[in-house]
């Protein structure tokens, strides 16, 4: 509740489309009139659906205007902060520790500025961190094994519909094939000297068992991805089927690796982590420096922890950061912007949390977590101004960047 506050005062502004709401919202609001886009700026169904279709449901709900179009991807973050918080109890067992990484996640900027705009990664995001708390669940938790398999199995379906938002969804999914294999390969063989920190959780992946796994990596996936194109064929009266797919999916590749990028705000993929300089067109997005420049530390902290003792939240953490940072060296886009890296941020703030399960828990009598926190909420305060797009005097009541 306090994330959906925070992240619906002033949503409406500006009270024009900017940056990339012009793709999106138009497509949108074809789909609530059930019309092809008349104008299209990019050719229609260039992107997956799922995440214009919950634009247009925003619309439904709050009217086609600055409100509507952003409503949908506000709730969206709003449930991520959860999301986060859940993840990390599951992955920690501790709540302090999921608190301080759910409120880094909510003050790391990326979840106030893309939460905002009616653009895809919100949804993305959202599905992603609520497939990590499934995922992470049904390897962690005290279950039967039928709870076991519907959580894996539900991992999964969120998966194909975080795909259906955008394709980078499937770096996860990789992190999600490597992990479940190890661990179903570990269960197979006794531990070493009996002291295998992942033996809980390979006996645990053993309980779902070979078909569950299978079902939650590739069925489920699948599933729900294709089945996200349903109401947008049914609304634009075309046939739903396996050519429609193939031919829609083929026509997003097409335009996904010709699509040209505004070079201007190009980043080359090993520049952003030194990106100090916030973009100015997307309400002057720039991460939090205190969660990403904590966040490659404790990312350190964890490879050290990892390289003695092979344990699964360091271990998720390095994985889950790698593939979505080094997917950049190899997708061929034609032009890398600053926002693609939202998922990194994201599994910074948790990094976060990781690495201070085993650090002195305090500072001069506070807790470091709070500090930490504490520091991070100060400079997300004075970027707010900018980020809510506050008219003078306020936009600089805090200060302004030159």
């Amino acid at each position: 509740m306090a994330a959906w506050v925070l992240l619906m005062i002033g949503i409406g502004n500006p009270a024009m489309m900017y940056y990339d709401e012009g793709y999106f919202v138009p497509e949108a609001r074809a789909l609530v009139q059930g019309i092809p886009n008349p104008k299209p700026i990019v050719p229609s169904l260039a992107r997956p659906p799922l995440g214009k279709l919950m634009i247009a449901a925003g619309m439904e709900i709050g009217g086609d205007n600055a409100f509507g179009w952003r409503i949908a991807g506000a709730a969206c973050g709003a449930l991520t902060i959860a999301a986060v918080y859940l993840w990390a109890l599951f992955l920690l067992s501790d709540r302090y520790l999921a608190f301080v990484a759910a409120g880094l996640a909510l003050v790391n900027n990326f979840v106030f500025v893309m939460s905002r705009i009616a653009m895809m990664d919100a949804f993305l995001i959202f599905f992603l961190m609520w497939s990590l708390v499934a995922y992470t669940a049904a390897l962690c938790l005290d279950l039967g094994a039928g709870m076991r398999r519907a959580l894996f199995i539900c991992s999964g379906l969120l998966m194909g519909l975080a795909g259906a938002c955008k394709w980078n969804a499937i770096d996860t999914l990789a992190v999600y094939f490597l992990a479940s294999f190890v661990l179903l390969w570990m269960s197979r063989r006794p531990p070493a000297n009996g002291r295998w920190s992942l033996a809980r959780y390979a006996a645990n992946i053993r309980q779902i068992g070979v078909p569950g796994v299978a079902l939650g990596l590739i069925a489920a996936p699948a599933i729900s991805y294709a089945i996200s194109y349903w109401p947008v064929c049914r609304l634009l009266h075309r046939p739903f089927g396996i050519r429609s797919l193939i031919d829609m999916n083929v026509a997003i590749w097409r335009f996904s690796t010709t699509e040209v990028s505004n070079r201007f705000i190009v980043l080359a993929w090993y520049k952003w982590p030194l990106n100090l300089g916030p973009q100015r067109a997307l309400s002057y997005l720039v991460g939090n420096p205190v969660v990403t420049w904590l966040g490659l530390i404790a990312l350190l902290i964890c490879f050290a922890r990892f390289c003695k003792n092979i344990a699964l939240p360091e271990g998720l953490v390095l994985l889950l950061f790698a593939s979505n940072f080094l997917q950049w060296v190899v997708t061929p886009e034609k032009g890398l912007l600053y926002y693609y890296y939202y998922p990194c941020v994201m599994i910074l703030g948790v990094a976060i949390a990781v690495a201070l399960r085993n650090l002195p828990s305090s500072l001069f009598g506070v807790r470091i977590g709070v500090l930490v926190l504490v520091c991070a909420i100060a400079v997300f305060v004075w970027c707010y101004p900018r980020m809510a797009h506050l008219q003078a005097p306020w936009d600089c009541a805090l200060g302004c960047w030159t």
